[in-house]
């Protein structure tokens, strides 16, 4: 699936009858998935494992607390957190660290990124809105990246005891059974899940166009949902259960594990010029499974 990776970032550059020159930037992100091509299968299983094991562990932890948390927080008028997801994050990175000490570590709430090769990416707990209030969709997301890109993924949901995971060099999992995106090739036939960040309710002009992208969307689409974890919402295309998934305003904790899980389940990841998607960037992020891309996006231009 790598090779998928560098065809696509490439594809626009390959034509032999045009002279086109690659930016610094796109020379360097070719040159990073050179690197990561190189990695030992052996390193990267292990650190699934570990990842794996530590994402349930908070998961479990949580479940506890579904619905009834002792203390609830805000970090703006609206984006809530409370002493799980603090003490999940705290459990995530103290284990992780101890086992990759060399590794930096960028969770959701502790916020501060490293100049680390590699960096753990965590949301201790995805969906705190629905974990607070009772409503069942929520999950523990852990991602690796390399240099920025997006390498490794374990995405815990603790109300179902279920394990997506996979790595660049691996299928991709469900509770240990391969799971593919689904066969749709039609955007009007197809279940497609959206989500609204934060800035929503407080951005007038940002929530316009938001609903501008829902309403047109619906209009294309069999179905538009909205469940409130964006790394839940990307297992669900990468196991079939839904056709795609688009948000704008995304953090790299949100998606940085899904974007793996997906693409090793035969899935594409990009930003609304068709190019790879940078994590760190807050555009607009756009999953399917392939065959509805194209239709996806011409939609929310």
């Amino acid at each position: 699936m790598i090779d998928d990776i560098i065809t696509l970032f490439t594809k626009s550059f390959s034509n032999k009858n045009k002279k086109s020159k690659l930016s610094d930037a796109e020379i360097e992100h070719n040159d990073i998935l050179k690197e990561i091509k190189e990695f030992p299968k052996s390193k990267l299983n292990r650190c699934l494992r570990d990842a794996e094991r530590i994402a349930i562990k908070a998961g479990k932890y949580s479940l506890k607390y579904f619905s009834c948390p002792r203390k609830i927080s805000k970090k703006g008028k609206t984006d809530l957190f409370t002493e799980i997801d603090l003490k999940n994050e705290k459990m995530i990175r103290e284990y992780l660290l101890k086992r990759y000490p060399k590794f930096g570590f960028f969770g959701e709430e502790s916020n501060t990124n490293s100049n680390k090769k590699f960096t753990w990416i965590v949301d201790p707990i995805d969906g705190t809105s629905n974990f607070i209030h009772g409503y069942p969709f929520y999950c523990i997301s852990i991602g690796l990246a390399y240099k920025g890109v997006p390498i490794l993924g374990v995405i815990y949901a603790p109300l179902t005891n279920t394990v997506y995971k996979a790595h660049i060099k691996s299928k991709a999992y469900k509770n240990d059974k391969v799971i593919k995106v689904s066969s749709s090739n039609k955007l009007i036939e197809s279940l497609i899940i959206t989500g609204f960040y934060y800035n929503a309710s407080v951005d007038d002009d940002f929530l316009h166009d938001r609903m501008v992208d829902f309403a047109n969307m619906v209009r294309s689409t069999l179905a538009l949902r909205r469940d409130g974890s964006a790394a839940l919402d990307i297992c669900m295309v990468a196991e079939g259960a839904a056709d795609g998934f688009f948000e704008y305003g995304l953090s790299p904790w949100d998606v940085c594990a899904g974007t793996v899980i997906l693409k090793q389940a035969g899935g594409i990841v990009s930003d609304i010029n068709m190019k790879e998607y940078d994590i760190f960037s807050k555009k607009q992020y756009i999953a399917s499974n392939k065959k509805i891309h194209k239709e996806m996006i011409k939609v929310l231009e």
